[in-house]
């Protein structure tokens, strides 16, 4: 196979990194050309890295939001307790007829001295759009609490 031949551009790895601008990859036309010469197998595989980044960056976004939000509440007295805040769980709603959600109006925070607890109503926060869009990301079962340390960024279940 020549290495300029259209079969060997699509499987011979680069001989230097290709580099893109973000314009390029939102371009409509140009995007619809690279996905269209993947198999199914790689278009799969991009779909799971855009599904992980974005899980990545709403988890960062949330992060944030909730480590100011708490840091907010602490300052201002809203707490039960005076001890930093080194966990917060994020509880799950669920409407008639539609999924679980994680919800930002009853969240529990675990204070540092490791017996204090207290709840904290976020709704009034960024985490009112954020944790939608985590849900759509991190589908939760009902009951499921998201525990988020926020010592070390760290997300379970």
């Amino acid at each position: 196979m020549m290495p300029n031949s259209p079969a060997g551009v699509l499987h011979d790895p680069p001989e230097q990194p290709v580099l893109l601008c973000p314009a390029a990859v939102t371009d409509p036309e140009l995007m619809d050309g690279v996905l269209s010469v993947l198999s199914d197998e790689q278009l799969l595989e991009v779909g799971h890295r855009v599904d992980r980044h974005m899980l990545q960056r709403k988890r960062s976004a949330i992060l944030a939001e909730l480590r100011t939000a708490v840091a907010e509440a602490l300052e201002d007295g809203e707490t039960d307790s005076t001890a930093p805040v080194t966990h917060v769980g994020i509880r799950t709603r669920t409407h008639e007829g539609m999924p679980p959600h994680w919800s930002p109006s009853d969240l529990r925070l675990r204070h540092a001295d490791g017996v204090s607890t207290s709840p904290f109503d976020a709704a009034h926060t960024e985490l009112e759009g954020l944790l939608p869009d985590l849900t759509c990301l991190d589908q939760p079962a009902s009951g499921d609490v998201l525990t988020v340390d926020l010592r070390t960024g760290a997300f379970s279940r």
